[in-house]
């Protein structure tokens, strides 16, 4: 997901940033498409189940839980020593330029192969550039930029107070909040509460996984104490039962039987590689490229994949290898995007304000 503009490179984060947009592709192609059939994946793609293929990556999406503890780690250490105003616009640079390339490439695509309507392109395409923050959107990824946009603005609001040195402690808060939630959601049955919007939006349901990553931030800057060891043991365990919750509600929707000590493990081995990362020294420029990609491959691989995977399907190909190429289409593709095209679009950005000083100065 959009995390960037770091003072530091930490090669290992963008390694593991690439690794879990990889691995929530791979959970859509091998397993979503065909067992959700009525998501806009499954419709773009239609083909016929693959069981055997789709056990071995059931677990993909939690790779979803992993960009929000990076992004946790990376903002906090972004708005370290930053304005209000230089941490909103490398905010907006950051996500904006994606979206204006990949949800209209997504709308024309998906509109091609009669997934949408002309309107239903036109309008769902101009929510998601609008960055609505509650759905549908042009694919059903961009659930999570709100979300991070939410966080984006609890940072941006203690620096806007002149309270940088805040960060830590409503990290704390957040993550208090959102473990309380899922400590208590099985015993209360919250169960109607687990797909809220509202709760997405106000980090009660992942709070948890930002607030890892602002701890460990704080622990990477500031040093370890019993306190931070603490809280960050307590919100893995509330990430923890988010995951299981998720599960649950994946079971509900596909109606196939899928692991739930996958995903935990899974993320437990994330987090103990992400926390490694943190202090190995990984300066090969390199990293930094492969991280930028992961952004645009999250936005692109999804519908836009499962319209490809169709396609090379009904060709005759083995599914499989359909799902491997499309992926490997995909990864190029997003890194043309983020090396390529993005930097224009952020460098049109910088001239903006210049532009705008002269129109002023010019009318008055």
């Amino acid at each position: 997901m959009a995390t960037g503009g770091v003072k530091q490179a930490f090669g290992g984060i963008d390694i593991l940033r690439f690794l879990a947009a990889v691995s929530v592709a791979l959970y859509h192609y091998c397993f979503w498409i065909w067992a959700f059939p009525s998501g806009l994946s499954g419709r773009a793609a239609e083909v016929p189940p693959q069981e055997v293929l789709g056990s071995f990556f059931t677990w993909g999406w939690i790779g979803v839980q992993i960009f929000f503890v990076i992004s946790g780690f990376v903002i906090a250490f972004s708005a370290e020593g930053s304005t209000p105003a230089r941490f909103a616009m490398a905010r907006f640079k950051r996500l904006v330029p994606a979206v204006l390339i990949c949800a209209p490439i997504t709308a024309v695509v998906l509109l091609a192969v009669n997934v949408f309507s002309p309107e239903n392109a036109a309008i769902l395409t101009l929510r998601t550039l609008a960055f609505v923050p509650i759905g549908p959107w042009v694919d059903s990824v961009y659930w999570t930029l709100g979300i991070e946009i939410c966080f984006y603005l609890v940072i941006w609001g203690l620096l806007l107070l002149g309270k940088p040195r805040w960060i830590e402690a409503a990290a704390i808060c957040i993550g208090l909040m959102s473990t309380l939630f899922w400590l208590v959601f099985f015993p209360l049955e919250l169960e109607r509460f687990a797909k809220t919007r509202i709760l997405d939006l106000v980090l009660v349901h992942h709070g948890c996984f930002f607030a890892i990553g602002v701890l460990l931030w704080a622990i990477r800057t500031k040093g370890f104490t019993v306190r931070r060891g603490f809280f960050a043991v307590l919100f893995n365990f509330g990430g923890i039962l988010q995951i299981i919750n998720s599960s649950d509600v994946m079971h509900g929707k596909v109606g196939v039987d899928v692991s739930l000590a996958a995903p935990i493990v899974a993320y437990v081995i994330a987090m103990v590689l992400v926390t490694i990362s943190l202090w190995r020294e990984l300066s090969w420029p390199g990293w930094r490229k492969i991280g930028l990609t992961t952004y645009p491959l999250y936005l692109i691989h999804n519908a836009v994949g499962g319209a490809v995977i169709g396609v090379l399907y009904a060709l005759g190909i083995p599914f499989l290898a359909c799902a491997i190429l499309t992926l490997l289409l995909a990864i190029i593709f997003s890194g043309f995007v983020a090396l390529r095209l993005e930097p224009l679009i952020r460098a049109a950005f910088d001239l903006i304000p210049g532009r705008l000083r002269r129109l002023r100065a010019s009318s008055a």
